[in-house]
């Protein structure tokens, strides 16, 4: 296996993180916008919201030392204060793409864990996720489990 290291995403990854997203996204559906405009739509979007440490964004890459592989996005979101004894955060995950080639060696998994160590670190009360049928595997590993707690509201697309 080649040495691969997880670090923060910085501005050098903004353009890679915008086509794998692309690429994440378009291995699941036809894609309803240009590629380019999608691009440049979405380096902005990492760029306003990865860049600053005050964000409540993180975004762990994984790379071999000449190219991003695949990463993970976090964002950390408040409960309303609580007089008990409960964490106020929870931390949404998403976006966790490896590119195909090295699909299946851990790294994923790799990824995840180090987005929930450092979810830990920061006593995150719950990490949610919308998993795809192809990663429930995945996240069972990692310790996740399916919630009888969370409800979902999905707006009517019908009439559009």
């Amino acid at each position: 296996m080649a040495p691969y290291r997880i670090r923060l995403a910085t501005s050098d990854d903004w353009n890679a993180l915008a086509e794998m997203r692309y690429q994440f996204r378009v291995e699941l559906g036809s894609p309803t916008e240009p590629k380019s405009r999608f691009i440049g739509r979405c380096r902005s979007w990492i760029r306003e919201r990865f860049c600053s440490g005050s964000s409540s964004w993180r975004c762990w890459v994984i790379d071999d030392g000449k190219q991003l592989l695949g990463h993970v996005c976090l964002q950390l979101f408040e409960k309303m204060p609580n007089p008990v004894n409960e964490a106020e955060v929870h931390a949404y995950l998403t976006n966790l793409y490896i590119v195909p080639k090295i699909r299946g060696e851990g790294l994923g998994r790799k990824l995840v864990n180090k987005a929930l160590s450092w979810c830990r670190a920061r006593r995150v009360d719950a990490v949610i996720l919308w998993a795809s049928p192809q990663s429930k595997s995945l996240y069972r590993r990692c310790g996740f489990a399916t919630s009888t707690q969370i409800f979902e509201f999905r707006r009517d697309t019908s009439s559009q």
